[in-house]
């Protein structure tokens, strides 16, 4: 197994365990303007003092530059449509569409990059995108009756998930323009703080509850970790296997609401983890 995929690995942790704590705020009630404003300033503050402390914040290239500022405008406009979607959406069939962000990036990454499509590739991302559409309860949509509210919804949740496919192929050539990691990270932080605290001011809603203080941080960090070692396995291997292992935290998010939240165990969870299993596998051997 190469050095890329552990990174995707962890990556896919980090972020499964961010979304889990994410989805512990929500049902506690959160903001997710002020939530994501709070989140996104520690981030900002701890890639500061980590490319402060290391001298790479005098190391921001032109490549930086070029893909970091976008990448961060594209990461929170996704976000924010993503939000926005959940508003008449159902959470159980956007959040799984949301993450076939991988199919924009892989597909984007060998027409665009020239990245290789052999078999084996191929074969992964069929079952990870099997895996993810296994836990999407697509029998909900019915439960938004008017037609305009649905055909919204999807246009909404549709952008978002383009827009993260985008930044995904951004990502991957910034990396291959020499972009390092933490310099880009650093510059993409700038976009996407710049709207956060734009968003928060615009909606008035700057205090934050006990539960935004007590969790915003930790998915901050959980965040920036998940985004270092995305970045990090992009230096050495491909979008089309890294982007689809890393959406697969979907499913271990799934798991562990089973195991720390006392979630049921249904079928479509034991077939998402079965393919999602198998997906890994299989991009191992890519």
């Amino acid at each position: 197994m190469s050095v890329s995929i552990v990174l995707a690995l962890g990556a896919m942790i980090a972020g499964a365990f961010a979304d889990l704590i994410y989805k512990v705020a929500q049902n506690r009630g959160i903001n997710a303007t002020t939530f994501v404003f709070y989140q996104s300033t520690v981030f900002a503050f701890t890639i500061f003092v980590i490319a402060f402390a290391t001298g790479q914040i005098f190391q921001i290239n032109d490549a930086a530059w070029a893909f970091g500022l976008p990448i961060g405008f594209i990461g929170y406009l996704g976000v924010l449509l993503f939000v926005m979607s959940l508003k008449d959406g159902i959470a159980s069939v956007n959040v799984p569409i949301f993450r076939l962000s991988f199919v924009i990036t892989s597909i984007g990454a060998i027409v665009i990059l020239g990245e290789p499509a052999t078999i084996v590739k191929v074969a992964g991302t069929l079952l990870a995108i099997a895996g993810v559409l296994a836990l999407a309860d697509l029998s909900a949509l019915k439960a938004t009756a008017r037609r305009d509210t649905r055909l919204r919804t999807m246009l909404l949740l549709l952008s978002a998930t383009l827009a993260f496919g985008i930044g995904g192929i951004l990502n991957k050539e910034a990396t291959n323009q020499g972009a390092m990691t933490i310099p880009l990270i650093l510059v993409s932080t700038i976009s996407f703080s710049s709207l956060a605290v734009t968003r928060m001011m615009m909606g008035r809603q700057i205090r934050p509850n006990a539960t935004t203080i007590r969790f915003a941080p930790l998915t901050g960090l959980l965040q920036l970790t998940w985004t270092g070692l995305l970045i990090q396995s992009l230096q050495t291997g491909d979008a089309s296997i890294s982007f689809p292992i890393v959406q697969l935290s979907f499913v271990l998010t799934s798991i562990m609401a089973v195991v720390f939240l006392k979630e049921v165990v249904s079928k479509r969870l034991v077939i998402g983890l079965i393919t999602a299993t198998v997906a890994v596998i299989t991009f191992a051997f890519a």
